[in-house]
């Protein structure tokens, strides 16, 4: 390689270290026309080149760095170059097998930890993110912004005590002091449901900095999940300034202000149009505003809209939604579901009494009411809502993967137990009923029967149409990939079916829960409900000022509201866009109603 090559190259470096994209770009491309073909160096090179492009053309800054790993594969700067342009890109699941090779290559290299830990997360594999930083924490080898990001990991999949302990010993005795600190530890104390800590973090940080976006992010969620309405409008006002640099921000400003100019609209319109550092900014924009359109009575502009965020999300994401790929989805799901049924049925005589709380669990999807029904159960003395308390999912999802002996799950869930047990005791827990209303827990309830036996479930239905259409609209994590796609929707909430009777045939027992039977006469269906699961009732449990906790979910405003029956389903307003996937979905709320129409806990 001549000196001229050498010298760009280390140029291309340096101004990469310092933000000068530009330079980096020049100087990576005129040593690549020095460079003789097959030299060692022309990796390097692309690598530079593919970087410092990722600003101004993703697609030949994918090239580049795609490029440079062909050509040196077993180079980790360069799988983590890749993985990192993906993820700027939004494409977190295509960056997570060159971000996994680069950790395994470098040996848990802190760059490389970092990266792979942050795609993991976004992909909704916290609890593997937890698993891959844990060792790094306990060889001593973590950097402080590791052991940040593992108790991120900790917060993301369930275990808020743990991200909550991990962050103390972060801080130490002087507490979280920077304005990111203080927002980590609010986050934190508003899955908590501790609002007046959460809000006098985030207070902390308005007093020093009173046009901070992300402090006033948060804060407009919990003074909606509070009903304050001042406050939200107050930060409204602020955040609606900020639309050009923050997409979610704007998405927040269109979802809650009560009127919206042309001119914001407008602006909102255009920012769709452009790329974005974030493909889920941009979709919760795109998704509020078509929400917002669908409110307005606007059907036609709310499903194009919708229906393009969706695809582009999907292709983000990497989401197939082919015929082919949801049939192997489907295979896999059942896959997991063949382990766990047996391994509950295998441990049927095997397990103990075991002292604590009772659980009543909901077993809805999402957008199905549970909020509402929970916050109805939740109202005598003596049963607490918790939310959706994922703590044991990781752990018993992770099961339904790989197996487990009778013996060895027996032992596990019994630690599990205790775990929970201490959980429930860190917040104050002291009634005798707790109900829970986490979607996912339908594919491992029965597992969680090991862990609490004796727990109630109920499934909670409403028409599938309604159900499905209301989780296109909204931005749904990678959790829920089904979401942007009706018809994978609709394999969805026929599979929920096959899996509650699988259950039930293993010998659960699984209430079933019309939504919309009860909107119609919430007296009549909540009495019936009540006593079915050994609750006594008293109408005034309908009334939405005894129900004054906060929801932390889409469904926060409609709880507070008076319950009431939708005339006609709202989905007719759209099946003209997609009758294929709406009559489906139509045959499934048939099904949905004979089982709902038994009304019995067998």
């Amino acid at each position: 390689m001549s000196d001229a090559a050498e010298t760009l190259l280390n140029g291309a470096l340096e101004a990469l270290q310092r933000g000068d994209v530009a330079t980096c770009e020049a100087s990576s491309s005129k040593a690549l026309e020095l460079l003789s073909k097959g030299d060692a160096r022309i990796p390097e090179a692309l690598s530079l080149r593919g970087t410092a492009r990722l600003g101004t053309s993703s697609e030949a800054a994918l090239a580049d760095l795609e490029d440079a790993v062909k050509l040196d594969p077993k180079e980790p700067q360069f799988l983590l170059a890749l993985g990192r342009g993906l993820m700027s890109l939004g494409r977190f699941a295509d960056a997570e097998t060159p971000l996994a090779k680069a950790f395994q290559i470098s040996k848990g290299n802190p760059a490389a930890a970092m990266a792979y830990g942050r795609c993991l997360i976004a992909l909704n594999k916290s609890f593997q993110a937890v698993q891959m930083l844990g060792p790094l924490l306990e060889a001593g080898r973590a950097t402080p912004n590791i052991a940040k990001l593992f108790a991120e990991a900790r917060f993301q999949s369930g275990d808020i005590f743990g991200a909550k302990d991990v962050f103390a010993q972060i801080y130490g005795a002087e507490g979280p002091q920077s304005s990111a600190e203080h927002l980590q530890m609010a986050r934190i104390e508003m899955a908590l449901r501790n609002y007046d800590d959460a809000n006098a973090h985030i207070d902390q940080i308005l007093t020093k900095e009173p046009r901070s976006v992300d402090a006033r992010i948060s804060a407009l969620r919990l003074a909606d999940w509070q009903d304050r309405p001042d406050a939200i409008a107050e930060h409204i006002e602020v955040l609606s300034q900020y639309g050009d640099e923050r997409y979610d921000a704007l998405s927040l400003v269109v979802e809650h202000a009560e009127n919206l100019d042309d001119g914001l609209i407008a602006k909102a319109g255009r920012l769709l149009d452009e790329p974005a550092g974030h493909a889920d900014d941009q979709a919760s924009l795109g998704l509020a505003l078509a929400l917002r359109f669908d409110r307005e009575g606007r059907f036609d502009d709310a499903f194009r809209l919708a229906s393009k965020v969706n695809g582009w999300l999907s292709q983000a994401r990497g989401h197939d939604h082919s015929p082919e790929a949801r049939a192997a989805v489907l295979e896999t799901a059942r896959k997991k579901l063949s382990t766990a049924l047996d391994i509950f049925k295998s441990t049927s005589d095997l397990i103990p009494d075991r002292s604590g709380p009772s659980f009543i669990y909901l077993l809805g999807a999402p957008r199905t009411g549970s909020s509402l029904i929970q916050s109805v159960l939740a109202s005598p003395d003596g049963v607490t809502s918790v939310g959706e308390r994922t703590s044991l999912y990781p752990y018993l999802a992770e099961i339904t993967q790989t197996g487990m002996t009778p013996q060895g799950f027996v032992s596990f869930v019994g630690q599990l137990h205790q775990a929970d047990k201490a959980g429930l005791n860190r917040i104050g827990v002291e009634t005798s009923r707790l109900v829970d209303k986490t979607p996912h827990h339908l594919f491992i309830a029965g597992l969680l029967e090991r862990v609490h036996p004796g727990a109630t479930f109920v499934q909670v239905f409403r028409d599938a149409g309604d159900v499905a259409l209301s989780m296109f609209l909204r931005p749904f994590s990678h959790a829920f990939g089904e979401a942007t796609d009706l018809n994978a929707l609709a394999d969805l909430l026929a599979f929920r079916l096959e899996v509650r009777e699988a259950w039930r045939a293993a010998g659960l027992k699984i209430d079933a829960f019309s939504y919309d039977r009860f909107v119609r006469q919430p007296a009549e269906e909540g009495k019936a409900l009540f006593k079915r699961i050994g609750l006594e009732w008293d109408e005034s449990y309908l009334d939405p000022a005894q129900r004054p906790e906060a929801v932390p979910t889409f469904s926060s405003r409609q709880v507070r509201k008076p319950i009431s029956a939708p005339k006609i389903p709202h989905w007719s307003h759209y099946r003209s866009f997609a009758p294929e996937a709406f009559d489906r979905l139509a045959e499934i709320t048939s099904a949905q109603n004979q089982i709902t129409g038994q009304n019995t806990l067998s």
